[in-house]
């Protein structure tokens, strides 16, 4: 529910992946559906093409590995909000290391998120000033993982590492 009201609260277009339950509709405010013309409501998308759609300006993201992975290739700042497991930690990467997006909470110990901190959230992101600099500390990580992947690079030096240690702890 505070989600939804966020967003309304921001004012901002948006797609929202929601899969459906039996109790959707219930969560949901019921002047959500009246402003549901500035966004989109589906239950499933390929996220990497959303992602790398220019019109594209952020990305509230629950920390997946996968999910940061596809953001960060696709030059999209971040707003985290991990739900569990090693989505903290991804969150601290994301955050507090790399600099390639912001907290949708300030203080995790809260657990509940209001509306005001959502819509808060997504405008302070989405502002013009702020989503210029994080889209160039993005790009920055980008090159370093493209740099990664070359021939050579850190990612097949590493991979090779791994293949010799295996190798020499497997011999009989």
């Amino acid at each position: 529910m505070e989600f939804a009201q966020g967003l309304m609260l921001s004012k901002v277009d948006f797609i929202w992946v929601l899969r459906p339950t039996d109790d959707t509709d219930n969560y949901l405010p019921s002047e959500f559906q009246e402003n549901i013309d500035r966004g989109l409501i589906v239950p499933w998308c390929d996220q990497r093409v959303v992602l790398s759609h220019p019109a594209i300006g952020g990305f509230l993201t629950h920390c997946g590995w996968n999910s940061i992975l596809e953001s960060l290739w696709a030059n999209v700042p971040m707003i985290c909000h991990p739900i569990g497991v090693d989505q903290q930690t991804n969150r601290k990467l994301v955050v507090d290391d790399w600099k390639v997006g912001i907290n949708l909470c300030d203080n995790y110990k809260n657990k509940s998120i209001t509306k005001e901190e959502v819509a808060k959230k997504i405008n302070f992101l989405l502002s013009e000033e702020n989503s210029k600099e994080l889209r160039k500390v993005v790009n920055e990580v980008k090159k370093t993982m493209e740099i990664a992947l070359l021939a050579n690079g850190s990612s097949e030096k590493n991979f090779d590492l791994f293949i010799e240690d295996v190798m020499a702890k497997t011999k009989i």
